[in-house]
């Protein structure tokens, strides 16, 4: 296997492994905050509506499953391109990173006075 390094990391990746980690969880971000508004509602209308509606929970439990995958697998494979060294910091920035959107949307409304 060519371009293969030790412990499975890409050869050749360092910076870059770590700019694409950025660049890809900040994406992820945006693109998640469709699920996470919808399970929002979700879990927001459960005690009114007396449980889960079932056209709800076919619809906001597949697409936050899969965003979950498509989040792990992005970043697994983002993963091979840090050094094994920094595994752990790699998760824990890809998290945040992908929270930010999300959590900048509060900060924003306290900011501009609509809160």
């Amino acid at each position: 296997m060519s371009g293969v390094g030790v412990g499975g990391q890409v050869a050749g990746a360092g910076r870059c492994g770590w700019q694409m980690t950025v660049v890809a969880n900040l994406c992820l971000g945006v693109i998640g905050l469709f699920p996470f508004f919808l399970l929002t509602l979700y879990v927001s209308n459960l005690g009114r509506a007396g449980g889960a509606p079932l056209g709800w929970t076919l619809i906001v439990v597949p697409l936050t499953v899969g965003f979950g995958a498509l989040w792990f697998l992005v970043n697994r494979g983002l993963r091979k391109l840090t050094s094994p060294a920094h595994a752990r910091r790699h998760w824990w920035l890809a998290a945040l990173l992908t929270s930010a959107p999300t959590l900048s949307l509060p900060v924003g409304a306290l900011v501009s006075g609509s809160f």
